[in-house]
C-alpha cells in the first residue's frame, strides 16, 4: 500500500496534526483580548469533537462559527472561571507573604482548590460546546461528570499540567516556544477529549462504531441560533436516572 494515499494512516496522522496546529494557532490569536479565550475553547472542542467524529472539517469555517454561535455564554462562563482562578492565585500569593502555619494551611488549600476549578473547567467548555443548556445546569453537569469520573478527570489534569509545565520553561528557554504555538493549548485538550468523548457518545446514543442509536435531545444542531442556545435544560442525573427506570421497567416486564 501506498503511504502517500490520502487515505493511509500517514497520511491521515499528518493531516490531523496539520488541523491541530493550525487550530491551535486560531485559539492563540482569538484569544489576544483574553476575555475571548472562553469563545475561543469552545470553538475548539466544536472542531475537535468532529475532528474525532472523522467527519470533514473545514477548521478555519467550522471554529469561527462556532466562536460566533457560543461567544456570549462561553465568555460569561470564562469569565466567572477566570475571576474565580484570579481570587485562588492572590490568595495563594498572599498566603506565600505571610509565611505562618495558618498561612501554609490556606496555599496548600488554593492550590488544590485551583486544580479542581481547572479539572472543572475541562469539562464546562466542552459541554457547553456540545449541549443546548442554561449556564447553571452546564456547571452543575460538569461537577457531576466531575464527580462520577475522578480516575479520568485526574489523567486529564495531568495532561494539562504537563503542557502548563512546558508554557513555564518558555520563561527559562525560547526555543520552546514554537512547540507551544504549535501544540500547546490545541493538542493537550485533543487528548483530554478523546478521554471524555466516550461519556458524551454514550450520553448522546452513540455506540462505538459512530453509529446512532438513540435520538439527540439536547444537541447542538448545525442551525440553532446563539439565541435559542440557552432555553432547553439537559441533566446529565435525570438523564442516568431515566436509563436506570428503563432498564427496571425492563427486567419487571420479563
Amino acid at each position: 500500500m501506498n503511504i502517500f494515499r490520502y487515505d493511509s494512516p500517514l497520511m491521515q496522522i499528518l493531516t490531523r496534526a496539520a488541523d491541530l496546529i493550525w487550530l491551535n494557532i486560531l485559539v492563540l490569536v482569538c484569544s489576544l483580548p483574553v476575555f475571548t479565550f472562553g469563545a475561543s475553547l469552545s470553538a475548539m472542542e466544536t472542531v475537535i469533537y468532529k475532528i474525532l467524529h472523522n467527519e470533514d472539517v473545514l477548521v478555519t469555517r467550522e471554529f469561527f462559527k462556532a466562536f460566533g454561535k457560543n461567544f456570549k455564554q462561553a465568555t460569561v462562563i470564562w469569565l466567572i472561571i477566570l475571576f474565580i482562578e484570579a481570587a485562588l492565585g492572590y490568595n495563594f500569593y498572599y498566603s506565600r507573604q505571610i509565611g505562618t502555619s495558618v498561612s501554609e494551611a490556606m496555599k496548600t488549600a488554593a492550590i488544590v482548590l485551583f486544580a479542581l476549578v481547572y479539572a472543572f473547567m475541562l469539562y464546562v467548555f466542552p459541554l457547553q460546546a456540545h449541549y443546548i443548556n442554561k449556564t447553571r445546569d452546564i456547571f452543575k453537569n460538569a461537577g457531576i461528570l466531575l464527580i462520577v469520573h475522578p480516575i479520568r478527570s485526574l489523567i486529564m489534569l495531568a495532561v494539562q499540567a504537563l503542557f502548563f509545565g512546558l508554557g513555564v520553561l518558555i520563561f527559562f528557554d525560547y526555543r520552546f516556544i514554537p512547540l507551544l504555538v504549535a501544540f500547546g493549548i490545541s493538542f493537550p485538550w485533543y487528548v483530554c477529549a478523546c478521554l471524555h468523548m466516550p461519556v458524551f457518545d454514550k450520553l448522546d446514543g452513540i455506540d462505538q462504531y459512530g453509529n446512532k442509536i438513540a435520538p439527540d435531545n439536547y444537541r447542538k444542531e448545525e442551525s440553532d441560533s446563539e439565541e435559542t442556545a440557552e432555553e432547553p435544560d439537559s441533566d446529565i442525573a435525570d438523564e442516568d436516572a431515566a436509563d436506570d427506570d428503563g432498564e427496571e421497567e425492563e427486567k419487571s416486564g420479563s
